[in-house]
């Protein structure tokens, strides 16, 4: 999986997960406008080209097929390894719809993986919490959204909370995109912890 690191003055880093047909820029102003002096590392799915470009296989009748996305996680999380940012303050993951769903599977096998999670649009794939911890994590959903839909989010967020006490949701206006409402709860959400 290709990326890219931008240093900043903070020693506080996001890491960010493009949604479907995205690439590793997509991200980089949402970034930006949260916490502009954080640095910033970026990945490129790596399933598909273009408009396809994703971090895993396309679902298959609504669901996950669970043997690519859990060697796609494991591949990440050993990878992973060597490229977390050493003696970081705080590491945020943010995803946006495929990347948020990836960052769901990272959760499942490593729990501790960050210090605060950012999930824009993520969609409920029956994943498997077995433990958590005191993790922050912000889940933001579209009230008119048709792929990730408000009630399944919700279930998901239900989910987490379960585990991951510190799980809170936002439905907004809008679909299945990001809009400025969005970006300016996660700035005040974030500027909280």
């Amino acid at each position: 999986m290709n990326h890219f690191s931008i240093d900043g003055p903070l020693n506080e880093w996001i890491v960010l997960f493009h949604g479907t047909g995205g690439n590793e820029y997509t991200l980089l102003q949402i970034a930006g406008d949260i916490e502009p002096n954080a640095s910033i590392l970026t990945f490129l799915g790596d399933v598909g080209e273009g408009a396809e470009r994703r971090y895993f296989k396309q679902l298959n009748h609504g669901q996950l097929q669970r043997q690519d996305f859990d060697e796609r996680i494991t591949t990440f999380l050993t990878k992973w390894q060597d490229l977390k940012p050493k003696e970081a303050e705080k590491i945020t993951f943010m995803g946006y719809s495929n990347g948020a769903n990836f960052i769901l599977g990272l959760l499942e096998k490593q729990p501790e993986i960050a210090d605060c999670i950012v999930l824009m649009h993520p969609s409920d794939l029956n994943y498997s919490f077995e433990k958590g911890n005191e993790t922050q994590i912000v889940m933001t959903a579209g009230a008119l959204d048709g792929i990730s839909t408000p009630g399944d989010t919700l279930r998901l967020s239900k989910q987490l909370q379960e585990v991951f006490p510190n799980t809170t949701l936002k439905l907004l206006d809008g679909a299945h995109n990001v809009t400025d409402a969005e970006i300016e709860y996660l700035q005040q959400a974030l500027a909280k912890n």
